[in-house]
């Protein structure tokens, strides 16, 4: 029975149409066991496009960062009708570094791939764009990482795990930065009033939310996804 209700609520705001623009999460990105990168069946997304055919277009992808989205949304939103919907899932990509570049000089400075500034800056400017359309933005904010996980990838093809441990000062600041850039994302829907689909809180609840990540330590699995789409259901529906 609740499921039913939260499929009500949603097909509200899917009736109007929803766009999806971010990065790997939303794409519904997962690791094979041969440690691949795939898009997979099982996704939030792929299986609410299966629920409601023809009523969601998803273009999210793999490495999305929010500038590059920007770019994308700006061409959408030439010939978007208003009242339809956009969903935006960004920061995943960048609150990351170039691994490779610390790890070869971990003494220098080194930034994000989106500095926290231009990102809040590109955010607020993507909103209040789509918006000025008449059409309803969403954001969603970030799953937690696995910094071990994740650190234990990025080094797994040479980048030196010392080199890198000597910029961070300690692995969990990985997890630290990420976590900045996900709040960043809260404070921003409170700010300007928009919906937030908050996943975050959701992992963390779970005992273990690391048993709904990939090996990689930043892809949810297809519990995970499972878990976005329930948080994505019940947010349409508030």
């Amino acid at each position: 029975m609740a499921f039913q209700v939260f499929a009500s609520g949603l097909s509200k705001m899917i009736n109007r149409g929803i766009e999806i623009f971010g990065d790997s999460i939303m794409k519904g990105i997962m690791l094979d066991d041969a440690g691949r990168y795939y898009v997979a069946q099982g996704s939030a997304a792929s299986e609410l496009m299966e629920e409601f055919p023809g009523m969601i277009v998803n273009r999210a992808k793999f490495g999305c960062t929010i500038e590059k989205g920007l770019v994308q949304v700006e061409r959408f939103l030439k010939n978007a009708k208003e009242g339809s919907c956009v969903l935006l899932e960004f920061g995943g990509n960048d609150c990351d570094f170039d691994w490779n570049k610390v790890a070869a000089s971990p003494k220098e400075e080194h930034l994000p791939n989106t500095p926290l500034p231009v990102f809040i800056e590109t955010y607020e400017k993507m909103i209040s764009l789509i918006r000025e359309k008449g059409i309803e933005p969403v954001i969603m904010n970030l799953p937690p990482i696995d910094a071990h996980r994740y650190l234990d990838w990025i080094t797994r093809l040479g980048a030196d795990r010392d080199s890198i441990m000597e910029f961070l000062g300690d692995e969990q600041r990985i997890y630290r930065y990420q976590e900045l850039y996900s709040q960043t994302v809260t404070n921003l829907a409170a700010k300007m009033q928009v919906r937030c689909v908050d996943v975050r809180s959701a992992f963390l609840y779970n005992d273990n939310y690391g048993r709904l990540m990939c090996e990689d330590g930043i892809h949810p699995n297809e519990n995970g996804q499972r878990l976005i789409k329930d948080v994505l259901m019940k947010t349409c529906t508030a």
